[in-house]
């Protein structure tokens, strides 16, 4: 996705299982938000994929719609080439991952629609809504992002923090019941997906000492998919009065580094300058 702490992105469904959200019986406790993200495509900016900036993709078809509503072709196609595009297999990370995540969580889900003459799919008026949010206002929430390749002891590998990650699930997902997005790699490489529920197991031994087992869900960056596709992640960890916890077992290298929530977009345009709101609501039908 790019160079820079939000700049990010997502893989195919990491493998995790893929089992619906528990109820509240089935755990000690049980939490979820009131919308569940919706699920949309990455975008990477290897040029060995589908792209924003593919022929006949989003942006070539945002376009043509831009050339039968105006008479002037659009540019947005050929500006994402020129900007959003790597050759640099090293990169093949980079992508939309962070914008997929916050568009998901503040603007409606669109579906394929007609414009203009112009046939945008599912994938197509998900990936001009994503444009829009490459940029996101955000909260910073916890963590610190890993930069080093070779880093796997500092404080940054470590964070986020059990008790800052217990302490967020709480009271975003269970008590708020609103998503927040997590990059759920430890590792210099970052992406990101937003948290939409969880169960969490406890139990407290004689020294005051909490053993957690914490399942997450988080929506997973589908292709052509409409509505919310999922996967889960299970951490342990112990929590103890005055610290900020510890990761045990395979969660000492698998936990999330980050966390952060969407506020907005830029306005007017996206980073892209030739994508608007204007435009992507007048195709989408939808406020973005």
């Amino acid at each position: 996705m790019r160079r820079r702490l939000l700049l990010v992105l997502a893989l195919l469904v990491m493998g995790s299982a893929l089992a619906a959200p528990m109820s509240a019986s089935a755990a000690n406790e049980y939490g979820s938000t009131s919308k569940w993200p919706w699920s949309g495509y990455w975008w990477p900016m290897l040029q060995n994929g589908y792209n924003l900036y593919t022929d006949n993709g989003p942006l070539q078809k945002y376009d043509q719609y831009i050339y039968q509503t105006t008479g002037v072709m659009g540019k947005s196609q050929a500006w994402e080439k020129a900007n959003h595009s790597t050759t640099d297999q090293a990169n093949s990370w980079w992508g939309y991952c962070h914008a997929w995540s916050s568009a998901s969580i503040l603007a409606p889900e669109p579906a394929a629609v007609t414009r203009a003459g112009v046939g945008f799919n599912t994938n197509d008026v998900k990936g001009i809504t994503t444009a829009l949010y490459y940029e996101p206002t955000f909260s910073w929430l916890s963590g610190t992002r890993v930069d080093d390749v070779n880093d796997k002891s500092s404080a940054a590998y470590k964070d986020i923090s059990p008790a800052w990650m217990d302490y967020l699930l709480r009271y975003y997902v269970r008590y708020y019941k609103y998503p927040f997005i997590m990059d759920v790699n430890a590792d210099s490489q970052v992406w990101n997906y937003p948290v939409f529920a969880y169960t969490r197991d406890s139990s407290v031994a004689a020294n005051g000492v909490e053993t957690v087992n914490t399942t997450i869900w988080y929506s997973s960056p589908d292709w052509n998919a409409t509505g919310t596709k999922y996967f889960s992640k299970n951490y342990s960890y112990q929590l103890q009065a005055g610290t900020l916890g510890s990761w045990t077992g395979a969660s000492v290298n698998d936990h999330p580094d980050f966390a952060w929530v969407p506020t907005g977009k830029r306005a007017g345009t996206s980073t892209n300058p030739y994508v608007t709101s204007a435009n992507v609501s007048a195709i989408t039908g939808l406020t973005n």
